[in-house]
């Protein structure tokens, strides 16, 4: 009777631990699922309000100074960033309880660049504000939360959705969600227009599509991947944004070099290939980082990259007034004299190198430039264990900014770039092993 009753207590004990600390496979379920939820709303916050923007107000003079967001967009954005911020910290506590942080120089290395930025808006009278915190804190939360590769794939259905949102649209309202005449300058041979969606200009949509893309190659099902893949360049192309296009181009033939390389294998990890593989990935890497840091940089002529390289060169004169921290994220917001010295009244740098110096000074550029490596020695490792979407994020990330940088935004405006590069640095490779030890799915990577 006292045996039973020992061993029925024993039971019981056990049931009770696995309530207050569930087993690893739940905690990484509630992380995979919980990352989702977040990618869903950071969508939802860059979707919604210009969604309700454009059906309320109409389309927006493109680099007008007017205000033209409702209050129901307002509200709806502030809701969709409070409810980001708040299930990211009940995310990060939840993980915080359940699982060890491990690789915390890695979690640094991710966040110093936003950091550095922050620090300059600091240094010229920009304080962050509570919107400021929600990449951060959605970046520590992916860091102890570890979630599964479905994480990734889920940016590349959210890219899916951007496509069908935007072309309903130019089917809908074509002139809400098609640019045409002046707006859509000499790409007059789209079908109607440009399609831009909600969007202030096609480019941005272009932008969005093309950072999704990498990602739709990890969606398992065969038809989904192929409806996901077909959607979005089917809406890329009718955006007529050249610099995503080319970039698009690229990240298809590499995966195509890659897929030939693997053979299609994409259940076991094969390091003996790393070599090969970091020139399929470094390759396209290389030109887009040659043709990002020179091109700025040579550029004299003021109509040179469709007016661009006025605005560089206004750029870079200003951030030589503060080389090393910069003028911070709101710089462009806060000088009314700047729309006349770029040729428009823009918010990013046209260049990432260039919006980076401005906004962070050549401390955010080196932070940032530590991110990558260590994103691409990720990538290739990722690309070897047969998950080539890492690898073709970082070249559409790089191809995109070499003549762009809106995606850079350190609000969750941004979201597109710092999250999928803190996804990137966190995971972890595929393991022929059924079972692994809380911490040490990175062990095997050196």
């Amino acid at each position: 009777m006292s045996a039973l009753s020992s061993g029925q207590t024993k039971g019981a004990l056990l049931r009770a631990s696995k309530l207050v600390r569930p087993d690893p496979g739940s905690a990484e379920w509630v992380g995979t699922a919980g990352v989702v939820v977040l990618l869903v709303l950071a969508w939802m916050r860059v979707t919604i309000p210009p969604t309700v923007q454009i059906l309320q107000n109409g389309r927006p003079t493109f680099n007008s100074a007017v205000e033209s967001m409702p209050l129901a967009g307002r509200i709806l954005g502030d809701v969709t960033t409070a409810a980001f911020i708040g299930l990211a910290l009940l995310l990060t506590a939840y993980g915080l309880r359940h699982r060890r942080p491990d690789r915390l120089w890695a979690l640094l290395v991710v966040l110093a660049p936003l950091a550095a930025i922050h620090l300059a808006g600091l240094l010229n009278g920009q304080p962050p504000g509570p919107v400021s915190l929600a990449l951060p804190i959605a970046v520590v939360a992916i860091w102890v939360l570890r979630p599964g590769a479905q994480a990734l794939a889920t940016i590349g259905v959210l890219g899916a959705a951007t496509a069908v949102v935007a072309m309903l649209l130019a089917a809908g309202w074509p002139d809400l969600g098609l640019l045409t005449g002046a707006d859509a300058g000499n790409k007059d041979w789209a079908i109607g227009g440009l399609l831009a969606g909600p969007y202030a200009h096609s480019n941005v949509l272009g932008i969005i599509l093309t950072l999704s893309l990498p990602f739709a190659f990890g969606i398992r099902h065969t038809a989904s991947r192929r409806v996901t893949l077909t959607l979005i360049l089917v809406a890329l192309l009718w955006t007529g944004s050249r610099t995503s296009q080319l970039a698009a181009i690229i990240v298809l033939l590499t995966w195509g070099l890659l897929r030939w390389r693997t053979g299609g294998q994409a259940d076991r990890p094969d390091r003996g290939r790393g070599r090969q593989l970091s020139l399929l990935i470094g390759t396209p890497l290389v030109v887009a980082l040659g043709l990002t840091i020179f091109s700025p940089l040579l550029t004299t002529d003021p109509a040179g990259f469709t007016n661009r390289g006025r605005t560089w060169r206004a750029l870079l004169s200003r951030w030589a007034e503060r080389p090393l921290t910069g003028h911070g994220p709101e710089y462009f917001e806060r000088q009314p004299d700047l729309a006349a010295a770029l040729g428009g009244r823009y918010t990013h740098g046209h260049n990432v190198l260039v919006h980076l110096l401005t906004v962070g000074g050549l401390l955010a550029v080196v932070l940032f430039a530590v991110l990558l490596c260590q994103v691409w020695r990720r990538s290739v490792l990722l690309a070897g264990a047969g998950s080539p979407g890492p690898a073709l994020f970082l070249i559409a990330l790089l191809w995109v900014s070499w003549l762009e940088a809106s995606h850079l935004s350190v609000t969750l405006a941004g979201y597109l770039t710092w999250l999928p590069l803190a996804l990137i640095a966190r995971a972890g490779l595929p393991s022929p092993a059924p079972d692994r030890t809380i911490g040490s799915e990175d062990q095997d990577v050196p």
